[in-house]
């Protein structure tokens, strides 16, 4: 057991403590307590005095694909299955680093993904909580070349069921499908539908009976009309949203989330990052960016549920490792907007907000301290944080 001393935490990131200024109380795995700064003298229990820093929820990347190291997608594709797996290792404790306690892996290929969230699970490498879906399920089409073996295709509705089974048969926790083209596809387009409502509903049938849910590939509105009508559970990239995607969600409850990510849109569209991009990919990219603001808003003002999602290498993980928060904010979203988005819409997303997403007694004892106020200036995430815990334990390098 041990104590976490004059911790500054924001209201709305925290639950049953009305304070601003805090001494937490770890035990164990979870938060034992939180208490006004300075009531208790905690005498010879082990203590860290934050000084003021920022204490907030761990992070969630709820998109990401931890085998991209960086963005030379034709080198990727000479990795052995070893190779491959060394890098998602590296991508996992690299997030831990950055305070992302949390990620969901979106495909990969060889299960290294799998491979990497039994490792960290079991305790034989540091790294983030995984969530992973193994390969990704595609319509035949063209560009799924681009990323090699990361793809399973299947064509026939009546296969669905054989091809969600072996998914989880090779240790899949959910289901990912590709509702759209892609950006990064080597002449994919991105609003065109590439799923039929026949397929996408084979597959949601499949993944209910094996007790999961889909997430869907989902750039053009079509694309995620057709998701959300055939009962995908969260809408990917969510790029060109409009009101009518919006309405048919609220007729659900709410209960269709979505995932935008915008720090790979920023490595592909700002000069300062894209040197080695292709044309394609810079002219495609750069199409999304308004739209999917402006779907996050209607979202937001609808009260549907918005997660936070990177979709980014390696690389520029390293270099920017707040880019997701940089991007969100700089294109004009609210700081409590995106904090939220990061933390508790995410864990309501994963299923994991009664154990994860706030500062609350009873939950894991993942936190994050930062020097700064985030929720009056995003710019202090756009560097490492100071501390970081996951289940009750800080992370060193």
């Amino acid at each position: 057991m041990f104590v976490l001393k004059n911790c500054r935490l924001i209201p709305y990131l925290t639950e049953g403590f009305d304070g601003e200024t805090a001494d937490i109380v770890v035990d164990g795995k979870y938060i034992k307590e939180i208490l006004p700064a300075g009531k208790e003298s905690f005498c010879g229990m082990e203590s860290v005095d934050m000084q003021g820093r920022t204490v907030l929820p761990g992070f969630f990347d709820m998109h990401c694909h931890l085998e991209f190291t960086d963005q030379d997608y034709a080198a990727s594709l000479r990795r052995n299955a070893q190779e491959m797996l060394l890098d998602c290792l590296d991508y996992a404790k690299q997030f831990l680093k950055m305070g992302f306690t949390t990620v969901r892996d979106c495909g990969s290929d060889f299960y290294a993904n799998v491979y990497t969230r039994d490792a960290v699970k079991r305790g034989t490498a540091a790294g983030a909580r995984i969530i992973t879906c193994g390969k990704i399920l595609t319509p035949s089409t063209k560009g799924n070349a681009t990323f090699g073996n990361m793809y399973q295709e299947v064509d026939d509705p009546a296969q669905m069921m054989h091809f969600a089974r072996k998914e989880m048969e090779n240790g899949a926790d959910f289901l990912k499908y590709m509702v759209t083209g892609a950006v990064l596809n080597d002449g994919g387009k991105p609003g065109q539908i590439i799923a039929t409502p026949e397929e996408i509903a084979a597959l949601v049938k499949a993944a209910d009976f094996l007790g999961t849910y889909v997430a869907g590939h989902c750039h053009g509105t079509e694309g995620i009309r057709q998701a959300i009508l055939n009962g995908v559970r969260t809408i990917e990239h969510a790029s060109y949203m409009d009101e009518e995607c919006v309405e048919l969600i609220v007729r659900k409850n709410c209960e269709v989330f979505t995932v935008p990510t915008l720090a790979i849109t920023y490595t592909i569209t700002l000069p300062e990052f894209n040197k080695d991009v292709p044309q394609e990919y810079i002219e495609k990219d750069t199409a999304t960016i308004v739209p999917t603001i402006n779907g996050i808003r209607m979202c937001e003002e609808a009260g549907i549920t918005v997660g936070f999602g990177t979709d980014l290498d390696l690389y520029h993980a390293k270099l920017c490792p707040g880019l997701e928060f940089r991007a969100r904010s700089e294109l004009g979203l609210p700081n409590e907007m995106i904090l939220k988005q990061a933390t508790v819409n995410c864990a309501k997303i994963a299923g994991l907000d009664d154990v994860l997403g706030t500062v609350k007694a009873g939950k894991y004892a993942d936190l994050v301290a930062v020097d700064g106020r985030p929720d009056e200036d995003m710019s202090c995430l756009y560097r490492l944080p100071d501390y970081v815990f996951k289940e009750g334990k800080l992370f060193t390098e």
